[in-house]
C-alpha cells in the first residue's frame, strides 16, 4: 500500500521576499505547519552587530529578543560580549538549524535560546532589547508588540526605523565588512510617536 505525501507549499517570490516550504511534521523543527518566511535571509555585518548591542547598552541583566534571528550571529554576540540571555525566533527552519549549530559552536547555549516560531505570535513580555533588521511593512506589524515593552527597553533598528516613532538616536555606520552605509536608529520605551 502507497502512502500519500504531504505536499509542501510551493516556492514563491513576491518582491524581495521569497517563501520557504514549511516544515512537515514529524521533522527537525516541527511546530505544526507554519506560514513561509516573509524575506529572504541577509546577515548583518558583525561590525554593525557590535555597533547595535552597543546602542542598546546591552548589559549582563539584559534579555536580547532577536526576531528572525537567522544565523543567531547577534545572540551569540550578545552572550559572549556582555554575559546576557538571548533568545532569537525564526520561522525557517533552515535558519533555526544554522543558529543552533553557531549557538553550540561558540559554546553559549547556557544563555542562548532559539526557538522556531512566527515572530508576530511572540510574547515579548520578557526581552528589554531587541535588535531589529525587518523590512518596513514588518516593522508596522511588530509595532503593536513593541508597544507593550515594559519602559527602558530599547529597540535598535537597521535601515528600517518604526513609522511615525521618534528615535533617541540615529547613527549612521560604515561597515568594514561590506564597505557599505548601514542607518542605525535607536528608540526607548515608551515609545515616542511624531
Amino acid at each position: 500500500m502507497r502512502r500519500k505525501l504531504r505536499m509542501l507549499p510551493a516556492l514563491a517570490v513576491i518582491g524581495a521576499s521569497l517563501a520557504l516550504g514549511a516544515v512537515a511534521p514529524g521533522e527537525e523543527g516541527d511546530t505544526g505547519w507554519m506560514r513561509t518566511p516573509d524575506v529572504v535571509y541577509v546577515g548583518t555585518p558583525y561590525d554593525v552587530v557590535s555597533t547595535m548591542l552597543r546602542m542598546a547598552g546591552v548589559r549582563k541583566q539584559d534579555v536580547v529578543y532577536d526576531l528572525g534571528c537567522g544565523d543567531g550571529r547577534m545572540l551569540v554576540l550578545a552572550a559572549q560580549k556582555h554575559g546576557c540571555r538571548a533568545v532569537g525566533y525564526d520561522i525557517d527552519p533552515v535558519r533555526v538549524r544554522e543558529s543552533r549549530e553557531n549557538v553550540a559552536r561558540n559554546g553559549v547555549g547556557r544563555l542562548v535560546e532559539i526557538i522556531q516560531e512566527d515572530i508576530f505570535k511572540v510574547d515579548l513580555a520578557e526581552a528589554t532589547v531587541l535588535p531589529i533588521y525587518l523590512l518596513p511593512e514588518m516593522n508596522r506589524r511588530l509595532l503593536p508588540q513593541l508597544e507593550k515593552l515594559k519602559p527602558g527597553s530599547r529597540i535598535v533598528c537597521h535601515d528600517y526605523g518604526l513609522d511615525g516613532i521618534i528615535p533617541d538616536e540615529t547613527r549612521t555606520v560604515i561597515s568594514n565588512e561590506d564597505n557599505a552605509s548601514h542607518i542605525l536608529m535607536l528608540y526607548t520605551t515608551p515609545l515616542r510617536r511624531n
